[in-house]
């Protein structure tokens, strides 16, 4: 019988009496407490449940935990690349059906005319904007509409729960539809409606061109943790958990001339375009990911792909024959900084990335996992939601996301439950680049749209 922490524990015991959030963080078990729960309801004759998650991990993480720790429970995958194969699925007999988001969505009515007791969105972060389709359909599940929505229905399932380890990374509006999923009718926790919820916590601030963004008060912060507080199981792995330690280590590099050359230059043309800028848009951003890929050596063309270089990825070559034997998974953003992995690493290395089919994302995960791979290289949003690792100690950041969720996601791939040893991290930062100040986002240290402008107008 497998043992349960104490917090894993707790959890069950709420949600057996109530709908719960599960703010747990990454590593902590949040997908066995879930399926125990399903066996707990299993035994007083509720079900079947409906699990909707991140496609990347209805195998590794739900199929595969569900065989290992209840197997007693049947589960399902409502995946297929038909819609005939996706109604044979459903009209199976089990205990558990799993989906990924995209095909909750299009297979929406199909799904919810089936008839599920209990509701479990994994990773519920990403229905943190109430704009979405996704979150539309999701909330139409516990009775809260939206006008114009196609996503109507009489059909609440009464038991629903949601799980993420970063449940609003950016600010506090996206707690919003993550506690009204457990909440349901009745202006409990937060209003129903979300424009009332908005108005309530936050002031719309105008930044010019007819934009205005929500800033949150922050002298409502214990009105609005304690209207969260009942509906919501915090658990914080550093408290509940006793595991290795972790080690951070940046690995600077001096670019080539050549390299500095194609980098400052198109860094001076973006400071003179952008000087005046008081707000960071979507445009800009666009422009910056050029800054990015200059960083790796590398810039997409109109005509192809132009190479300034290898700085980057010799050092990554260096660093890897300092680590010697063992496993490493890498973490890279752009296409053809995967290719040029690859190609340096060869049959040893996996590659996990939007651009690769099913078979060889299970191939690739399966693998590392068992160590016929000594290599891992994935893109964040191909990997860093719901994967276990606890197989492998290093990691390796070769480039950087803005995202802090995906950051924070991608590190606890290796330090979570079952790990037994220290967990190294490795960050390739490229020195007086655009890198630093990315780096400096991660960590908290500053907001993106300030340390962005400040970048751009030559600031610290």
């Amino acid at each position: 019988m497998t043992q349960l922490y104490a917090h894993q524990s707790d959890a069950i015991e709420r949600a057996k009496k109530q709908n719960l959030a599960l703010f747990h963080s990454c590593g902590t078990g949040k997908t066995l407490t879930m399926l125990k729960l399903i066996e707990y309801y299993k035994s007083t004759g509720i079900g079947p449940a409906l699990v909707v998650c991140p496609k990347s991990i209805i195998e590794p993480a739900w199929i595969n935990d569900a065989t290992q720790f209840t197997p007693d429970l049947k589960i399902v995958s409502l995946r297929g690349k038909s819609i005939a194969d996706r109604r044979i699925q459903l009209a199976k007999t089990a205990d558990i059906y799993v989906v990924n988001f995209d095909l909750f969505r299009i297979d929406y009515e199909r799904i919810i005319y089936r008839k599920f007791d209990i509701l479990i969105v994994d990773e519920s972060s990403k229905m943190k904007d109430q704009k979405t389709q996704i979150t539309r359909a999701l909330l139409s599940l516990a009775g809260i509409g939206f006008w114009k929505s196609k996503y109507k229905t009489n059909i609440i399932i009464p038991c629903r729960y949601v799980l993420s380890g970063t449940p609003s990374p950016n600010n506090e509006m996206g707690y919003w539809s993550q506690v009204k999923m457990v909440t349901g009718k009745g202006n409990q926790g937060f209003c129903d409606n979300f424009y009332s919820f908005r108005g309530q916590y936050f002031n719309l601030i105008d930044v010019g061109n007819n934009q205005k963004i929500p800033k949150f008060r922050k002298y409502m912060a214990d009105q609005f943790n304690a209207a969260m507080k009942p509906f919501c199981s915090v658990a914080r792995k550093e408290d509940v958990l006793d595991l290795p330690p972790q080690t951070f280590e940046i690995r600077k590099i001096e670019l080539s001339p050549d390299e500095r050359r194609a980098y400052n230059t198109f860094k001076k043309d973006l400071v003179l375009r952008y000087k005046d800028l008081t707000i960071v848009g979507s445009t800009i951003l666009t422009e910056i990911m050029k800054l990015r890929q200059l960083t790796s050596s590398f810039a997409y063309t109109d005509t192809g792909i132009m190479q300034t270089g290898k700085s980057k990825l010799n050092e990554l070559d260096d660093l890897l024959e300092e680590i010697g034997d063992s496993q490493v998974l890498i973490w890279a953003n752009f296409r053809e900084e995967i290719r040029v992995i690859k190609e340096l690493l060869g049959e040893q290395c996996a590659i996990l990335s939007g651009a690769a089919n099913d078979d060889e994302k299970k191939d690739a995960i399966i693998g590392f996992q068992n160590g016929k791979y000594k290599y891992l290289v994935s893109n964040p949003q191909s990997g860093a939601h719901g994967l276990s690792f606890v197989n492998c100690r290093y990691m390796i950041y070769f480039s950087l996301n803005y995202s802090y969720e995906l950051d924070k996601q991608s590190a606890e791939r290796i330090h979570r439950i079952g790990q037994h040893h220290n967990s190294t991290y490795y960050y390739l930062i490229a020195e007086k680049t655009i890198d630093e100040t990315i780096y400096k986002v991660l960590q908290r240290k500053a907001e993106l749209s300030t340390s962005i402008l400040n970048f751009l107008k030559n600031k610290d």
